[in-house]
């Protein structure tokens, strides 16, 4: 099979897990009677085990196709385990539960598959992959969010039996797509020795500002579920048209940002969509209208695949720069899963005391605020030398 096939047929298959599996997922949390608590939980909990997982496992493993098969394995038996949980009699906790067990595995082969990709892709042709892994998403989230979104109102009688026909699909899906990327790792066995090892070595400050970013995006996703789901009592449906319209969109633009990216730099583009978020969010609380929630949903849909594809070509170019290039991938996820779980934990302790509209506006400042201390860090530095230069004119002189 071809390379570019395969790595294609891997995005599509685990987009249709994504979208079979998550993009519903805490709407059965909410729907299943859990507290506001618990939904931030649903945020936070999974890239906070992601983070254990990358601090002080993933970077031990060696890159085989043994060991990406294994925690695989591992990943699918805790997407089976979710998804039956749904029909015991209370099911959040176990639903948490092997939430996070399956981002300890899911972690390892995340790690691993940049590794894997890069010693068969060219670093050039990684933001024209990257951004066509995003565009059959977008095109499969779509098409498969409008449909089941459908099937699961069609079915709520069975309720909650018709999101778990849902999540099995989702299973299937993975499974085939860890198998196609375990073709391409390397076969030969290595020694898997487990010892402590001090995370964070291959952080650089730019690492550091994208997780930074990355807390005020996670701290938006608990609450759009608090809103949608708990004050305005959306159906399922009407959810589903919030991505059908992110993903419309985003295959529209997501070619002109890649050209963008090619001319201005793909950190200014990377800036250009944490910034436009940031703005969507700040109206979102005082909002009751359904087709005004679909053009916000739309915009930030937007912003999120730009983001996206901008962060993962940041991250294959820096690695370039670093010598433990398996390192850099677990400390990059790290930071990045480490910003989810803290700003999901955030958004639960603003909604405890402050109204859904306060919560808006407080990540959207605080969100700019973030974005800013990259550039300002920056300014800085480029003072330093001129200052010292200016110092040691004055002492000549």
């Amino acid at each position: 099979m071809k390379l570019t096939t395969r790595i294609y047929m891997d995005a599509a298959l685990q987009n249709m897990k994504s979208v079979s599996f998550f993009t519903f997922l805490q709407v059965l949390i909410a729907r299943l009677g859990a507290s506001n608590f618990e939904i931030a939980l649903s945020n936070s909990l999974p890239p906070l085990f992601c983070a254990l997982s990358l601090a002080f496992l993933t970077r031990q493993l060696p890159v085989t196709r043994g060991v990406f098969l294994a925690s695989g394995y591992v990943r699918q038996a805790a997407f089976l385990c979710m998804a039956f949980a749904a029909l015991l009699p209370h099911p959040v906790p176990f639903l948490l539960f092997f939430w996070c067990i399956n981002a300890v595995a899911v972690m390892i082969t995340g790690a691993q598959q940049p590794a894997i990709m890069r010693k068969w892709v060219a670093p050039d042709a990684f933001p024209q992959i990257f951004s066509n892994n995003k565009i059959i998403g977008i095109v499969i989230v779509t098409l498969g969010s409008f449909g089941i979104g459908q099937y699961l109102d069609a079915f709520d009688w069975m309720f909650p039996k018709n999101y778990v026909f849902s999540m099995l699909v989702g299973c299937l899906a993975t499974f085939a797509g860890m198998s196609l990327i375990a073709e391409l790792a390397p076969k030969e066995k290595q020694p898997i020795r487990l010892s402590w090892m001090r995370p964070l070595q291959e952080c650089d400050r730019k690492t550091w500002w994208m997780g930074l970013n990355n807390v005020g995006i996670a701290m938006v996703a608990p609450l759009f579920v608090i809103y949608h789901v708990n004050v305005l009592k959306l159906s399922n449906s009407q959810i589903a048209y919030f991505v059908v319209t992110a993903g419309i969109v985003s295959t529209l633009l997501l070619p002109v940002a890649r050209r963008c990216m090619e001319r201005f730099g793909v950190l200014k583009v990377y800036g250009t969509a944490v910034i436009g978020m940031a703005l969507a969010v700040l109206p979102y609380g005082f909002v009751h209208s359904f087709w005004l929630l679909l053009v916000i949903q739309g915009w930030v849909g937007v912003c999120l695949a730009v983001h996206e594809v901008a962060s993962q070509t940041m991250m294959m170019k820096e690695a370039a720069k670093h010598k433990k290039e398996m390192a850099y991938f677990s400390d990059f996820q790290l930071v990045m899963n480490a910003g989810n779980a803290v700003g999901a934990l955030a958004a639960g302790a603003l909604i405890s005391f402050l109204p859904m509209w306060g919560c808006f506006i407080v990540i959207a400042l605080s969100r700019v605020f973030f974005y800013l201390t990259y550039r300002s860090s920056k300014e800085a530095e480029s003072h330093q030398p001129s200052s010292a230069m200016q110092q040691a004119k004055s002492a000549n002189g």
